[in-house]
């Protein structure tokens, strides 16, 4: 059985003290270490999450202009293939007007060596007929 005398007292007075001190001591600056680390680690969150949002809205913005790119790619492609086809257009074009250009020159030079022949052939002829001519009567026909 408990007999309650003065070392109770002294005994509770013992534990007041002992707790003030280790509340001093103790207590309160693991609670301000542990408040401090609270406010780091939500600063650490905040940061963690603001970050987070710019990754994110620098992703999107990079997939953007990533499909701007592309569609400027396609384009130009686009616009290259048309410069080409019209490129093309205008080479048979030119190459087509030279062709019949030479064409032509050559039936002109044609026509006209055939002209030529004639003319030559013309002399030939009238030639040859009074030589044969002259042969066949024995005389000069001249």
């Amino acid at each position: 059985m408990i007999n309650p005398d003065i070392t109770l007292v002294i005994q509770m007075i013992n534990i007041l003290i002992l707790l003030f001190v280790l509340n001093f001591i103790l207590f309160r600056p693991i609670r301000k270490i542990i408040k401090e680390r609270n406010q780091i680690v939500e600063t650490f969150n905040s940061d963690i999450a603001s970050l987070t949002g710019e990754a994110q809205s620098s992703m999107e913005e990079f997939e953007v202009k990533v499909l701007e790119a592309r569609h400027e790619g396609v384009g130009r492609v686009q616009s290259m293939k048309d410069e080409g086809e019209q490129a093309e257009v205008e080479l048979i074009a030119t190459t087509t007007q030279e062709v019949q250009a030479k064409i032509e020159e050559a039936r002109k030079k044609v026509a006209s060596d055939i002209q030529d022949a004639r003319t030559e052939l013309q002399k030939q002829v009238q030639t040859f007929s009074v030589a044969v001519t002259e042969k066949i009567l024995e005389r000069s026909i001249q």
